[in-house]
């Protein structure tokens, strides 16, 4: 663990009841994150991805060791801790002002600052325009943007992401990877992501987790040294990529 260490996990287990029997999903999982540092978490399916950012969003509770956030440990779901889904998960009979003031709804902010973050985060995810459209009216790009929106409008010391790009085309997929990037620049928000895309993973993280399946563990954790912002056609990139997928390749056939 560094000094910065903002998420500590340490000895993390995790098993679910299944046909009559437990199933590990998860096994001794050490792994801390820094203040501002962006993370992801590749491995094939069964690792436990999902699971462990549920932990740590303290949706789920760990059978064995212990997740903290900022030096205490995670109980349940807190303000200090964003979460962005698959889908965007916004409510269709509220616009998308009204959506994104949801996650504002334990505030103690008068209304005009609310208002003001608002905006803010709308303008930061392109959408100012938008502001008063409804769910029905946006592209499936434009309504995982207000997601992203309504998870860092609180401001959170940690933002948690679920694939959240897996359900779009491959061209707002890239185009999101982008903003998605450059919007970690400028809010300085950790940020710990979940993915199937090796490339997604590449392109974005300062470190890359990779786990093992059955039960999930941590079989390797590389970290990125390449220039930002990251070149998906340069040596390094293609390199690196390669390398990953030959990784998860050998769990699969192992399986």
């Amino acid at each position: 663990m560094t000094d910065s260490a903002l998420l500590t996990l340490q000895g993390v287990g995790k098993s679910f009841v299944h046909g009559g029997g437990h199933v590990q999903a998860l096994r001794g999982i050490d792994l801390t994150l820094d203040d501002g540092e962006f993370v992801a978490l590749i491995g094939a399916s069964g690792c436990g991805k999902s699971t462990l950012l549920r932990l740590v969003a303290g949706l789920e509770t760990a059978d064995s060791g212990s997740i903290a956030l900022d030096g205490a440990q995670i109980t349940g779901p807190s303000l200090s801790c964003g979460m962005i889904f698959q889908d965007h998960r916004l409510l269709p009979w509220l616009t998308v002002t009204q959506n994104i003031n949801l996650a504002l709804s334990q505030s103690k902010l008068p209304a005009v600052q609310r208002k003001r973050l608002i905006d803010i985060h709308l303008e930061l995810v392109g959408l100012l325009p938008f502001a008063n459209a409804f769910p029905r009216q946006l592209s499936g790009g434009m309504a995982q943007r207000a997601a992203i929106a309504r998870g860092l409008v609180n401001r959170p010391r940690l933002l948690l992401l679920d694939e959240p790009f897996s359900a779009l085309d491959s061209l707002t997929r890239t185009r999101l990877q982008s903003e998605l990037q450059a919007i970690w620049a400028y809010e300085k928000t950790a940020m710990l992501l979940v993915t199937h895309d090796v490339e997604e993973a590449v392109f974005l993280a300062d470190r890359i987790v990779v786990l093992a399946p059955h039960p999930g563990r941590i079989s390797n954790i590389v970290k990125v040294d390449l220039p930002r912002p990251r070149v998906r056609d340069s040596a390094g990139f293609v390199s690196l990529k390669a390398s990953l997928l030959r990784d998860l390749e050998s769990y699969v056939e192992a399986a």
